[in-house]
């Protein structure tokens, strides 16, 4: 299966463990990106903070954030909720409060209206 099946994608479900085991993965990709870029700028031009930095941590923020929002679309699907409820994400603190329930609301069993249950496939 390719990345762009595997997370760019808003078709099916996605179990909390997946939904878990892509958002750790997701974290440590743009933390060590930030720190790979920060010291070879620090150590090219002294400036850890210079614009070619933040051009390409932007640019990884963009692309990192676009698939992030595929998987809580994903991860409403496993609940039964549409995906227009990933607009609570950008809601100051009842986003940060969605985004860690997400990790604990079981998904339901069985089939519903988009797709098998991850579990059982």
């Amino acid at each position: 299966m390719t990345i762009y099946k595997e997370i760019f994608t808003t078709e099916g479900r996605l179990n909390r463990k997946c939904y878990l085991k892509y958002m750790i993965i997701f974290a440590l990709v743009m933390a060590g990106t930030k720190f790979t870029m920060s010291c070879m700028a620090t150590f090219l031009t002294g400036d850890p903070n210079s614009a070619l930095v933040m051009a390409i941590t932007l640019m990884l923020v963009l692309v990192a954030g676009t698939g992030n929002v595929m998987m809580i679309i994903r991860r409403l699907h496993d609940i039964g909720k549409s995906g227009w409820f990933t607009l609570l994400v950008f809601v100051p603190v009842l986003g940060a409060i969605f985004s860690i329930a997400l990790f604990f609301i079981p998904g339901q069993v069985g089939w519903n209206q988009y797709g098998a249950d991850p579990l059982t496939e």
